[in-house]
C-alpha cells in the first residue's frame, strides 16, 4: 500500500537546510565542539572542573536521587557520585558505601577517565590478578563510567560496586551510560545560556506552523528551541524548557528508538517517518511521526533539528479499527492482488478451525485453497472484475477437515490514487441457514399441501394488497393457475372481495369477516370470508368458505380434518409385540391438534422413542409435527448422535425457530432404552414427564432439569439423564391432553391425578391402555377431548 506523505514532511524536506541554519544560530551560544583533553589542556580542565565544585541544594539533591536509584537499578548496594581526579577528588552523592570504600572509589576513577570510557573491574579483593596497580579492597566489583562536560573535559565519575563479583549485561552498560549523561545534564542545567535574537525571516514559519519543532544537544540531549505548537502540544511553558532534556518527554516505549535514533544523528544521518509516543506535562501520551536532521559544528554533528508531526488522531483511529477488526463476530480478511492472505482476525480463523490468525496463515495461503471446488475463486475474479463487488455463498473446508457453507462479501482494497492494490471482505458461517431451507422448504411444500386440503379457497395477502400464496381450491375457483395469483393485486377477479381487503388493513382490528355473494363463471355462490392477521400486521390469511351449501360445506370441512387426521394416523407407528411390547393411542381432537409420536430400533440392542406436542390446533400445528416426524424418522438432523437424546433436541431447537414457524413451538420427551444394559437414556424439552411404574407400583418421573420447548429460545443446552430399568416396569409417555380436563364442577385436573390414575390402574389385573382412556372419559363427563390425546405403554417384562 502506498504510503501518504504528508504536507509537514514535503514542507520539512524543502526547508530543512533554512531551518538547519537558522536552528544553528539558536544554538550557537550553548553548543560547543567536544574537546579531548591532553597534556596542554590541563589548566582549562582543572578551570572546567571549578565550576562544578560548588553546588546549590537543588542540584545536590537531584544528584543524591539519582544516585539513590542505582542500587534499585543493578541490584548492588553501593553507588556514588566523585566529581575531580584522584588526589583532587570529592564525593557529591552516594548510597551503601563505608568511607574506606568512598576512598577507593575516588582511587579506582583513574581508570574510566584515563581512558574516557567504561571500565569495568573484577577479582578486586585479589591483587595483582586483574590489575597490577590496583589497592587491595574489601570490594569485589567495581564499575565507572567518566563524566565528560559539554565542553568535553573529565569532571569525575559516577560508579557502582558490590562486596561480590558481579557481571554486567549489554543493556546494563548502556543504562550505566545514559546514567552518567543524566549526572552530567544535572550538573549543567544552571550553566544553561539564553538563546541569541532570532531571525526574522524563519520566526513566522516557526511560529505558524501547524507542527513542532524542536532542537536537542546531541551531547547530552537538552532541549535547546521548541516552537509554539510544541508548547501547546505538550502542555510546558517556555520558562520551562532551559532544564529539560529529551528523555523528559519520551514515553518509556520509545526509550529504545530514541537511543537508535541519536546514534544515527551522531553520524550526521538524517531520519524520515520516525514512530514516538511523547508525554504532555500531565502525562498524556502524543503520537508523533518525526523527522530528524543533524546540525553540524567544526565538521562534526553537533545538534539535532526534529520536526513533529502529531498523528495522534490518526493512531486512535487505527487502534479503533483495528479492536473493531479483531473482536468483531464477523471474519474479516485482507487480500493481495494475487488472491494470497495478507491479514485476518481472530474471528475468521476460528471460524475455520483454527487456533489463531498466525496458524491460519502458515498453513492458508490462497482462499482456494478453503474451497471445496477450487475452481470457483476464478469465477469469484471474473465476477470482482465485471462488477466490482462479489456476495455469495461457498462451500468450505475447515482444518479438521469437515465442511460448512460461508457467505463471502468480497471488495476491491483502494489506495489515496484511486488504484486496486488487493481486496477485503467479510465471512459468515451460514452452514445453519443451509440446512434449515431443506427443512423450510419441505416445510413450504407441506403447507401448501395442508392449504391444499382446507375445504373453501385461502390466500396469503400482504399489507400491500398482493398475493402472497393461495390454494388449490381458490385457483380452481376462477379457473386459474396458481402461479396467476403470486404477485398481483387483490381485486382483479372480485372488486368487492378487493375493497374488504384495504378495509381490513386500515382498522387495528385482527380479525374480521364478510359474506360474499358473486357468480363466478356463471354460477352464483356465497362465500363467509374471515381474515386474520399474521407476521405482526405486514399480512393476513383469507379464507372463503362457501356458505350456499353451509351443512355440506360443514360435512366436507370435517372430514377434511379426519383426513388430515387420518393421514396423521397412518404416519404413527403399530404396536411392537416382542422384543419390547409397546402399546398407543392417538386421539386427535376436534379442531386437530400437533400430536405426534414414534417408536423404532437404532439398532438391535437400541429402543428410540419419542412423543411430541406441538402448540396450537389446526393444518399448522399437524403440519409442524409431521414435519419433525418426518426428520427425526430419516434422521436429517446433520451432525447428531441419535442415541444421545440431548443432540437430538438441540439440533431440533437449531432447526425450527418460532419466528420461522407463525410462533409455534412444541414439546418432546425423547429416551433411547438399551434392551441388554436395560438402561434408559433420556431428555425432556417442555414436555410432561414420563412415567416409569415399577413392578411393585413405585412411581419416577423421568424429566430433565433444563426443559425448554422446542423453537422458543435459541442456544439451549439440553441434557440427558438416564435410570436402570426393572423386570416388570412400564413407560408410560403421553401428550397434556390426557390431564388438562375441566371437571364438571370447573376445577382442573391435574397431572399428579392422572399419575395416581395410572398407579390405581397398575395394581388392576386388567390394566390397559383402554381402561385408562375410559377411566379419564369418566372424568371429563364427555366422550370426546378438547385436545389432542396421545399415549404410550412400553412394557419391561423381561
Amino acid at each position: 500500500m502506498s504510503k501518504l506523505i504528508s504536507p509537514s514532511h514535503l514542507l520539512f524536506s524543502s526547508l530543512k537546510t533554512g531551518v538547519r541554519n537558522f536552528l544553528r544560530t539558536l544554538a550557537a551560544d550553548r553548543i560547543t565542539p567536544m574537546i579531548v583533553p591532553g597534556p596542554d589542556d590541563e589548566p582549562e580542565s582543572l578551570e572546567a572542573l571549578s565550576r562544578y565544585q560548588t553546588l546549590d541544594a537543588a542540584t545536590q539533591t537531584a544528584l543524591q536521587e539519582l544516585t539513590d536509584l542505582i542500587p534499585q537499578l543493578f541490584q548492588m548496594p553501593i553507588a556514588a557520585i566523585a566529581l575531580g581526579i584522584p588526589g583532587n577528588c570529592s564525593i557529591k552523592s552516594q548510597i551503601g558505601a563505608t568511607p574506606d570504600e568512598l576512598d577507593l572509589a575516588c582511587a579506582w576513577s583513574v581508570y574510566p577517565l584515563q581512558q574516557k570510557r567504561l571500565v569495568v573491574l573484577n577479582s578486586l579483593n585479589k591483587p595483582g590478578e586483574l590489575l597490577p596497580d590496583a589497592p587491595q579492597s574489601p570490594l569485589c566489583f567495581y564499575a565507572g563510567v567518566p563524566l565528560i562536560s559539554s565542553q568535553g573535559y573529565p569532571i569525575g565519575t559516577l560508579c557502582i560496586m558490590d562486596r561480590v563479583p558481579q557481571h554486567l549485561s549489554a543493556t546494563q552498560k548502556q543504562t550505566l551510560q545514559t546514567l552518567a549523561t543524566q549526572a552530567i545534564a544535572t550538573l549543567e542545567r544552571h550553566l544553561i545560556q539564553p538563546p541569541p535574537p532570532y531571525q526574522p525571516h524563519l520566526l513566522d514559519f516557526l511560529t505558524h506552523t501547524h507542527d513542532a519543532i524542536q532542537t536537542l544537544r546531541l551531547s547530552d540531549q537538552r532541549l535547546l528551541y521548541v516552537n509554539p505548537v510544541w508548547l501547546k502540544t505538550l502542555g510546558y511553558s517556555l520558562e520551562e524548557i532551559p532544564s529539560m532534556y529529551w528523555w523528559d518527554i519520551l514515553d518509556a516505549s520509545s526509550f529504545e528508538p530514541a537511543s537508535t535514533i541519536l546514534e544515527k544523528l551522531r553520524l550526521g544521518e538524517s531520519l524520515s517517518g520516525i514512530n514516538l509516543i511523547l508525554l504532555t506535562k500531565t502525562g498524556d501520551r502524543v503520537w508523533v511521526e518525526a523527522n530528524f536532521s543533524s546540525g553540524w559544528e567544526r565538521n562534526q554533528p553537533d545538534h539535532a533539528i526534529a520536526l513533529l508531526r502529531n498523528v495522534t488522531g490518526e493512531q486512535q483511529a487505527r487502534l479503533k479499527y483495528e479492536q473493531l477488526f479483531e473482536n468483531t463476530a464477523l471474519g474479516l480478511f485482507q487480500l493481495t492482488l494475487e488472491g494470497h492472505y495478507c491479514q485476518i482476525n481472530s474471528a475468521l480463523a476460528k471460524m475455520y478451525g483454527y487456533e489463531s490468525p498466525t496458524q491460519f496463515l502458515s498453513r492458508i495461503e490462497h482462499p482456494r485453497q478453503l474451497y471445496l471446488h477450487p475452481q470457483e475463486w476464478e469465477e469469484c475474479l471474473h465476477l470482482l472484475e465485471t462488477q466490482g463487488h462479489l456476495v455469495h455463498e461457498v462451500e468450505v473446508k475447515r482444518c479438521d477437515g469437515s465442511t460448512i457453507w460461508v457467505s463471502e462479501n468480497i471488495q476491491p482494497l483502494i489506495d489515496i490514487k484511486g488504484r486496486t492494490i488487493g481486496y477485503e471482505g467479510f465471512v459468515q458461517d451460514v452452514t445453519p441457514n443451509k440446512q434449515a431451507e431443506a427443512t423450510v422448504q419441505l416445510a413450504r411444500d407441506q403447507l401448501q399441501a395442508v392449504l391444499d386440503a382446507v375445504p373453501g379457497t385461502v390466500s396469503l395477502i400482504s399489507a400491500d394488497f398482493h398475493y402472497l400464496g393461495v390454494n388449490r381450491h381458490l385457483a380452481a375457483t376462477y379457473n386459474l393457475p396458481l402461479a396467476q395469483f403470486i404477485g398481483r393485486e387483490v381485486g382483479f377477479r372480485q372488486s368487492v372481495f378487493g375493497q374488504f381487503v384495504r378495509d381490513f388493513f386500515a382498522t387495528q382490528s385482527r380479525e374480521a369477516s364478510i359474506e360474499i355473494d358473486s357468480e363466478v363463471n356463471g354460477v352464483f355462490r356465497s362465500d363467509l370470508v374471515i381474515a386474520k392477521k399474521w407476521l405482526e400486521d405486514q399480512a393476513a390469511v383469507f379464507v372463503g368458505i362457501d356458505i350456499t351449501e353451509r351443512k355440506r360445506a360443514e360435512a366436507a370441512l370435517k372430514g377434511e380434518l379426519a383426513e388430515a387426521a387420518e393421514y396423521v394416523r397412518s404416519l404413527l407407528p403399530l404396536p411392537l409385540s416382542e422384543p419390547v411390547p409397546i402399546d398407543s393411542r392417538f386421539i386427535p381432537s376436534q379442531q386437530l391438534g400437533g400430536d405426534c409420536f414414534d417408536y423404532y430400533w437404532l439398532d438391535d440392542d437400541n429402543l428410540a422413542i419419542y412423543l411430541l406436542d406441538v402448540s396450537g390446533h389446526g393444518s399448522r400445528a399437524a403440519l409442524l409435527s409431521v414435519s419433525v416426524l418426518n426428520l427425526l424418522r430419516a434422521r436429517f438432523l446433520p451432525g447428531t448422535d441419535f442415541y444421545q437424546p440431548y443432540q437430538v433436541l438441540t439440533a431440533l431447537n437449531h432447526a425450527i425457530k418460532m419466528e420461522r414457524q407463525r410462533n409455534m413451538y412444541f414439546t418432546i420427551w425423547y429416551g433411547v432404552y438399551n434392551q441388554v444394559q436395560r438402561q434408559l437414556v433420556y431428555s425432556c424439552a417442555g414436555h410432561p414427564p414420563a412415567i416409569l411404574l415399577s413392578k411393585d407400583s413405585t412411581v419416577q418421573k423421568l424429566r430433565t432439569e433444563t426443559s425448554v420447548p422446542i423453537g422458543m429460545f435459541p442456544n439451549i443446552k439440553y441434557e440427558n439423564a438416564s435410570c436402570e430399568i426393572e423386570a416388570g416396569s412400564s413407560l408410560y409417555i403421553f401428550s397434556d391432553g390426557i390431564y388438562e380436563i375441566n371437571e364438571p364442577d370447573g376445577s382442573m385436573w391435574s397431572l399428579d391425578n392422572f399419575i395416581e390414575l395410572l398407579a390405581q390402574c397398575r395394581n388392576s389385573n386388567l390394566f390397559n391402555l383402554e381402561q385408562v382412556l375410559g377411566l379419564v372419559r369418566q372424568v371429563s363427563k364427555a366422550d370426546t377431548f378438547h385436545d389432542d390425546v396421545s399415549l404410550l405403554q412400553v412394557k419391561f417384562d423381561m
